[in-house]
């Protein structure tokens, strides 16, 4: 059993978005074994108790076993501290939730757990609930690092048998540009074929980054996209896009820091 996702924390409010963020959890705990914890923080205007009394059924009726932790103050901060005491390999949060946090996580404040984390975050939207992942989308830009994310693609995408579409993308439509990005592009079909993964590509330039991701990734059913929050900042997917992708996206978005070691040296590149 792949152990790359061992360690999974989910925060839980009991907004919509946090149980399609346990559906995805449960999706990824079954193909790799791992474990979950659910973090559950005091805020004004939230049961705890309804909380841990769902949670508790739907491990019941899953056979999963959740460990929940419960804990009051800031919940980036919470989610943080718990990161760095127990070692997670993947953190899930639910976003656009018409209640629960909403307003902590809309804007900037959803970045404080991306941005300080060293491991994968999946922010997950409320009407995207599905444990199955058919679909996954790949971005690749007009960056060193972009690639770095192609080795956490592929462990997902064996695991649950996906299809992978690999997005060459960017603001600039130069030729300078699409002759590098069509080059990423093309490595990454090679390596992903190589492997036995089953790939589609496109390409798009002079295209609004975060607008052109969302509505290929609709396009293709796509049940996860995958983004480098640190790298891939140049106007791109750092500040306003990358809080577009995250609170506009109607599927999971993964974001990915290039300082994330786990799977160094596995893309092959």
């Amino acid at each position: 059993m792949d152990t790359a996702f061992k360690k999974i924390l989910i925060a839980f409010d009991g907004s919509d978005s946090s149980k399609s963020a346990l559906q995805s959890a449960y999706g990824v705990a079954k193909k790799f074994d791992s474990e979950i914890t659910a973090l559950v923080v005091s805020e004004e205007d939230i049961n705890q108790e309804k909380n841990k009394s769902y949670l508790e059924d739907f491990s019941q009726n899953k056979h999963l076993k959740i460990e929940i932790f419960e804990r009051s103050g800031a919940v980036y901060d919470e989610v943080i501290k718990l990161e760095q005491q127990h070692n997670y390999s993947l953190i899930l949060i639910g976003t656009h939730g018409t209640s629960g946090w909403k307003p902590l996580w809309m804007g900037g404040n959803a970045f404080k757990v991306i941005s300080s984390s060293t491991c994968p975050v999946i922010s997950v939207p409320e009407k995207s609930s599905s444990p199955e992942l058919n679909h996954i989308l790949l971005p690749l830009l007009d960056s060193n690092t972009t690639r770095q994310k192609v080795p956490y693609c592929i462990k997902l995408a064996k695991a649950f048998d996906s299809t992978v579409h690999v997005l060459g993308i960017s603001k600039s439509n130069s030729s300078e540009t699409q002759k590098h990005v069509r080059s990423y592009v093309n490595q990454t079909i090679n390596y992903l074929s190589e492997r036995g993964i089953k790939c589609t590509k496109e390409e798009k330039y002079g295209a609004n980054v975060a607008e052109s991701c969302i509505s290929y990734g609709e396009e293709v059913n796509a049940g996860l996209m995958l983004i480098m929050t640190e790298t891939e900042s140049a106007g791109l997917f750092m500040g306003t896009y990358a809080q577009q992708l995250v609170n506009s996206s109607t599927f999971p978005v993964m974001s990915i820091h290039s300082r994330d070691t786990r799977l160094a040296g596995a893309s092959g590149y």
